[in-house]
């Protein structure tokens, strides 16, 4: 028998081939679109315009540790932006809930517990939902499942239920805590007219994204953006069609 002996590295890569194999035949075992291709027909992840609009938006609070202080930078910076809040998070913080909500920050649906299990994303919806209108008076609009799995059902059973399913297409990739820095040049790099940014105010620490957000806000300010809510920025989109030129 013939012994393989792999370096550290060797080790590392065979790892993380194996790992992106079995998340392949996960997601297609459950006809999920893998989190990171968000660009799924049947959702809103982006707008088409010419407007340097971007929405910012915030998953998984709201959180006693760190949403506060979110709402502190947003509310010196006078920038809207949208909270995707669980359910459950909701139920433990409903005051927190309350000053989202009356600072002018729009409230969206992230189910309730957080569940990656596609058959509960509507249950968990409604129920969340049904919370959030009894903190604020308001029903939501847009749902963002957790982890941004989607299938053709799970969007059909959101849009029955009324709501848009609503992805991203800048992730900060702040939920890696990769460094305040790298979170701003993470969105700066990859932000354009129309995009929808991901970033998180509940789910772990989040310091660094608090960290990060001044300057994420400063940087694409000074490069002519403005800050907009996920449903303001509908608004922008580019409905004008096409004029073919005709040929002489």
């Amino acid at each position: 028998m013939r012994v393989i002996t792999l370096s550290r590295k060797g080790v590392a890569i065979t790892f993380v081939v194996l790992f992106l194999l079995a998340a392949g035949t996960y997601y297609q075992s459950q006809n999920l679109t893998i989190p990171s291709l968000v660009k799924q027909a049947g959702t809103y992840y982006m707008i088409n315009t010419h407007e340097k609009v971007v929405a910012l938006t915030f998953d998984d609070g709201p959180d006693p540790l760190f949403t506060g202080h979110i709402l502190d930078v947003l509310k010196e910076k006078k920038v809207k932006a949208t909270f995707f809040v669980l359910g459950q998070n909701v139920k433990d913080n409903p005051d927190l809930l309350k000053r989202v909500h009356q600072e002018g920050h729009e409230v969206a649906n992230h189910g309730y517990s957080h569940s990656y299990t596609s058959s509960q994303f509507i249950r968990e919806l409604v129920r969340t939902d049904e919370l959030i209108y009894q903190v604020i008076n308001q029903h939501t609009r847009f749902y963002r499942p957790p982890g941004g799995l989607v299938s053709k059902s799970v969007i059909d059973g959101v849009r029955d239920n009324g709501y848009v399913v609503t992805l991203w297409s800048v992730d900060s990739w702040d939920w890696k805590n990769p460094g305040p820095t790298r979170i701003v040049q993470n969105v700066l790099k990859n932000s354009f007219p129309g995009a929808i940014i991901l970033l998180h105010d509940g789910g772990e620490k989040r310091e660094q994204t608090i960290q990060a957000l001044s300057g994420i806000i400063e940087k694409l300010t000074q490069q002519g953006y403005h800050f907009v809510t996920v449903s303001e920025l509908k608004n922008y989109e580019d409905t004008t069609p096409v004029q073919m030129l005709k040929p002489e």
